[in-house]
């Protein structure tokens, strides 16, 4: 998620909620589930050309998806050496299978793409039309309730985090190798979970003097468009490609 794209007015901005909610879960559904090289591609040509309509900073997108890519940084390191197959080359005695240089590959182009559509479809939609969008379609209450304090309060947590930093900073603390810093880190941790446990409490007590009940009252709903219908039209079509190369490697 981030606040500086959702004021955008792409053709990906003006969906509804909804749909771009469903076909988030399906795309990401229908490449995890690719065991192909050439519909995992597919599916990160589809996520690019998504991400280009949605007019989308390519710096606000390079941030996020390094993050996910300094994971599979790591699996390029130990799938080669680990994955059974054919040595491909050897290094200091370490031999890298071809098969596990594949399978890596497939892995990063699947994680990727389902991380460019989630920025596309997710992000350029405000977490108050998300949580908007989950209640028409039947999620549970308690678990759309969850979803966004967790996301409203992942901040204040983040910030209590940067305030005791700072403080063990101000002392002279540094981190080092050393049984003074584990120890010190689990406190910094432990007095996290307190202070997050006191603001739950705090502020379920202020959401009961107010009457809070355990459900969202929607003021306003949804409309269909001419360009709603067309993108489910599209999208459908998207991951319909994305499985015709394996349906022709079955065959």
């Amino acid at each position: 998620m981030f606040e500086e794209q959702i004021k955008g007015n792409s053709i990906i901005h003006r969906l509804d909620p909804r749909i771009k909610i469903i076909y988030a879960f399906i795309f990401s559904l229908v490449i995890a589930l690719q065991n192909s090289l050439v519909s995992s591609f597919t599916g990160l040509i589809i996520s690019i050309v998504m991400v280009a309509l949605g007019r989308i900073e390519l710096r606000e997108i390079l941030k996020r998806v390094l993050v996910v890519d300094e994971f599979i940084l790591v699996l390029w390191i130990i799938l080669p050496l680990t994955y059974p197959g054919d040595r491909l080359f050897k290094i200091l005695g370490l031999n890298f299978s071809y098969q596990g240089i594949l399978f890596a590959l497939l892995l990063t182009i699947k994680a990727n793409a389902i991380m460019l559509i989630l920025i596309c479809l997710l992000a350029t939609s405000s977490i108050f039309e998300i949580v908007h969008g989950m209640i028409h379609l039947r999620i549970p209450e308690k678990m759309v309730f969850l979803f966004f304090l967790m996301y409203r309060y992942l901040y204040v947590l983040f910030d209590e985090y940067e305030k005791i930093l700072r403080a063990m900073r101000a002392r002279g603390f540094r981190f080092r190798t050393s049984l003074h810093t584990y120890r010190t880190i689990a406190y910094l941790f432990g007095c996290l979970l307190v202070r997050s446990y006191n603001r739950s409490e705090t502020l379920y007590r202020a959401m009961v003097l107010r009457g809070w009940t355990g459900k969202f009252w929607l003021l306003d709903h949804f409309k269909f468009s001419f360009l709603d219908v067309l993108a489910v039209f599209l999208f459908t079509f998207a991951n319909i490609a994305i499985l015709i190369p394996k349906c022709k490697i079955l065959i």
